[in-house]
C-alpha cells in the first residue's frame, strides 16, 4: 500500500532536482521571500478536488441526469462542462493568492517567480493528492513502487504543465512578461484542456488509431506540452536579461 508512496516520492525528488532546481533555481540565481506561496498552492490542489471539483460535478451529474461514471452516452452539454471542470477551478484556485495578497502589481521579474512557485506548488500537491487516493485502492496494495513508475513519471510531466500553465495565466504567451488580464487567464484554461483532451477521449473510450496506441498517445501527450511550456519559461527568463 506504501509503494505508491515511494513513487511519489521520487517523482517530487525529480521535479525538485529539475524544475526546482535546475530551472527555478539556476535562472532565478536566488530563492526569495515568495516561496511560501508553494506550500499554499500545493494545499490548495486537495482543496479544489475534495471542495470544489466534487461537488459541482455531482451537481453537474444531477442536472444532466448522468449516473455512475463519465461515457460517451452522456448528454454533449455535460461533456463539455466536464472537460472544461478541471481546467477552470484549477487554473483559477492557483493564481488566488496573487490577487489576495496584491501581488499582481510587482516587477516582472518578481511576477514571473511568484507564477512559477504556485504552478509548481500545485503541482507537487498533485502528486501526493493523487498518490493518497490510490493508496485507497485495496487492488494496489500488492504491487511494488516500481510497478507505478508511470505514475512517477506522469506526475514529474505535470509538475511543470502546471508551472507552465500558471506562467501563463498570470504573465500571457508571449515571451515578454505582462500583467495579468482576463485573456491570459482564458489561454492558460484552453491550453489545460488541450492537455486534458487525451486522458478525456480515452475515459470515453473513444479510439483515435487503437486501444495500444492511445495509450502510447495518452502517455506521449503531455510531453509535448513540456517542451513547450519549458520554452514558454525559458524564453520569458532571457527577456530579463
Amino acid at each position: 500500500m506504501y509503494s505508491i508512496y515511494i513513487a511519489a516520492f521520487i517523482s517530487t525528488l525529480m521535479a525538485f532536482v529539475f524544475w526546482g532546481g535546475f530551472i527555478y533555481y539556476y535562472f532565478f540565481e536566488k530563492l526569495d521571500k515568495y516561496i511560501f506561496l508553494g506550500v499554499i498552492s500545493a494545499l490548495s490542489c486537495p482543496i479544489v478536488n475534495l471542495l470544489v471539483k466534487a461537488p459541482l460535478l455531482k451537481i453537474l451529474k444531477e442536472v444532466f441526469n448522468v449516473h455512475g461514471n463519465t461515457t460517451l452516452k452522456a448528454p454533449v452539454g455535460y461533456l463539455i462542462i466536464f472537460l472544461f471542470l478541471p481546467s477552470i477551478t484549477e487554473e483559477i484556485i492557483k493564481i488566488l493568492p496573487s490577487f489576495f495578497l496584491k501581488l499582481y502589481n510587482v516587477d516582472s521579474k518578481t511576477l514571473l517567480r511568484i507564477a512559477y512557485i504556485l504552478g509548481f506548488g500545485f503541482g507537487i500537491g498533485e502528486i501526493w493528492y493523487i498518490a493518497f487516493g490510490i493508496s485507497k485502492n485495496p487492488s494496489m496494495a500488492g504491487y511494488s513502487f516500481y510497478y507505478f513508475g508511470g505514475f512517477a513519471t506522469e506526475m514529474f510531466l505535470c509538475v511543470i504543465i502546471h508551472t507552465g500553465l500558471t506562467v501563463v495565466a498570470l504573465t500571457g504567451l508571449k515571451k515578454d512578461i505582462k500583467s495579468f488580464s482576463f485573456l491570459n487567464l482564458v489561454f492558460a484554461i484552453l491550453l489545460h484542456t488541450a492537455v486534458n483532451i487525451s486522458a478525456f477521449l480515452y475515459q470515453l473510450k473513444i479510439r483515435i488509431i487503437n486501444e495500444k496506441m492511445d495509450e502510447f498517445l495518452l502517455m506521449f501527450w503531455p510531453a509535448i506540452f513540456v517542451i513547450l511550456f519549458v520554452n514558454i519559461i525559458l524564453n520569458k527568463i532571457r527577456t530579463l536579461g
